[in-house]
């Protein structure tokens, strides 16, 4: 039985000041490695805000949990203005919502990002699943659209891709780059951040008229997955992430302006 962490809803973590510089933007898109243009803004930039201020590390700590014990299950983004390079914003972040399961907990925790005049610029929302013991690594569904064509296939995920990646956005979580840390969680490898995979997605998205973006990270985004990505819509799309076979990785929704 999973210890009950109810106690933890209305947690505030320390308010911090946080801002991002151009090159960083190039770092990421970089990382991410869908399209060759650097310049534009990776519409999931803002969860680095969280973790330049290890706020999964604080996490871990509250809950006494290990780094293989805490998944990433859902990310949701809503986007008031644009992010600006160079601005400083305030960020603010508590765990909103506390649930508990037969196996597990589901820790939502919220941020909020504003301006220096106080004004809201992006909300994030995080669901982290606390399970003591984790199960094995899930498939994945498979996809039904078994004709769809992908919009873009992306190059097969690799440890250096994982690794420029944390650098990149400060997702540095041990899971995703050390094997031992890995294989506690079932897995028989390190394995993408789920937060790589929307990464990707969010390649498919215009940040200047993006308002909401968020997904579901179903299965995770293993070592020689070559994602494929694809969407339905227009100003209200869904999105979907597979590897080669079809399985899916992330289903998402996005809506624009």
């Amino acid at each position: 039985m999973p210890a009950n962490l109810s106690h933890l809803k209305g947690h505030r973590f320390a308010d911090c000041d946080w801002s991002f510089t151009p090159k960083r933007i190039s770092a990421l898109n970089l990382a991410i490695g869908v399209t060759p243009d650097c310049a534009g803004l990776p519409p999931t930039l803002a969860f680095s805000a969280d973790m330049d201020h290890q706020v999964v590390d604080q996490l871990l700590a509250l809950t006494g949990l290990g780094s293989h014990q805490l998944l990433h299950g859902e990310q949701h983004f809503h986007y008031h203005h644009p992010l600006q390079p160079g601005l400083r914003y305030s960020s603010r972040a508590e765990l909103t919502e506390v649930i508990k399961k037969p196996r597990f907990n589901l820790l939502h925790k919220k941020t909020r990002l504003l301006t220096a005049d106080g004004s809201l610029a992006c909300e994030m929302l995080s669901i982290y699943v606390a399970v003591p013991v984790p199960g094995p690594p899930k498939v994945g569904p498979e996809m039904a659209e078994q004709n769809a064509r992908p919009v873009t296939t992306a190059r097969p995920i690799s440890r250096e891709q994982i690794s420029a990646f944390a650098r990149a956005s400060g997702d540095r979580n041990p899971v995703h780059l050390e094997p031992a840390i890995a294989c506690r969680a079932g897995h028989a490898d390190v394995f993408a951040q789920g937060m790589l995979g929307m990464g990707m997605l969010g390649t498919l998205l215009s940040a200047t008229s993006l308002r909401r973006f968020g997904v579901r990270f179903l299965s995770p985004i293993a070592l020689g997955d070559q994602p494929r990505l694809y969407q339905t819509g227009t100003r209200s799309r869904q999105l979907v992430l597979t590897n080669e076979k079809g399985n899916i990785r992330i289903r998402g929704y996005a809506e624009l302006d």
